[in-house]
């Protein structure tokens, strides 16, 4: 069921309401075969030499109360986003980026705009890390940026939500300039994927 409209005649959850269903609802990781991936992983892994990049996908069942935050770009309202994140699928699918069982600091993520995603990416790959030069006029690197874009959610940014954060939410991220994490959730096929890039001097 897609989550594109918000129903405005469901009543808002309450905390413990939004705090059952992120330790209940179930997400499933998703298998990344295509090629953009695999290309766009080693390119920040060479340019970010002393960190990397962390990059998963996974479905969410259906869930009304999860649905309300969804559908109204409120992820981050009540904990919700940050106790997804610790849930026991993403942890074991990302285990690299050592999440913590509980976030209780929370990871900073606040809400941003789809639409400079691949500009962020681009970004990522043609400036690199703390010892990366940069190499040519950076076409390339937006063309891959696109690329994953693309893979992802077909740009369609219109249909995804992303959240942002530049916070060091885990012991893997240097606690440097080059932290940056997304979460992006396409409500048309209720699909989140996490990026996750550092890098240190």
């Amino acid at each position: 069921m897609e989550v594109l409209e918000p129903d405005w005649n469901q009543p808002k959850p309450s905390p413990d309401e939004a705090a059952q269903m992120c330790s209940r609802v179930q997400l499933s990781q998703v298998i990344l075969p295509e090629q953009q991936f695999n290309v766009f992983i080693q390119s920040i892994r060479k340019s970010h030499r002393k960190g990397g990049v962390q990059l998963a996908a996974f479905d969410m069942e259906v869930d009304p109360i999860f649905d309300w935050f969804a559908s109204r770009n409120r992820l981050t309202e009540f904990g919700v986003l940050d106790a997804l994140l610790v849930q026991p699928t993403i942890r074991q699918a990302v285990p690299e980026l050592k999440i913590p069982d509980s976030l209780s600091q929370g990871a900073g993520f606040g809400l941003s705009t789809p639409f400079t995603l691949d500009g962020n990416l681009a970004h990522a790959l043609y400036h690199g890390g703390a010892y990366h030069k940069q190499q040519g006029d950076g076409r390339n690197e937006k063309e891959l940026a696109g690329a994953v874009c693309n893979a992802m959610f077909g740009l369609r940014f219109g249909e995804v939500s992303r959240y942002t954060s530049h916070e060091p939410w885990t012991p893997w991220f240097r606690a440097i300039a080059w932290d940056s994490s997304d979460i992006v959730f396409d409500r048309r096929i209720r699909r989140l994927w996490l990026v996750a890039i550092t890098d240190t001097d």
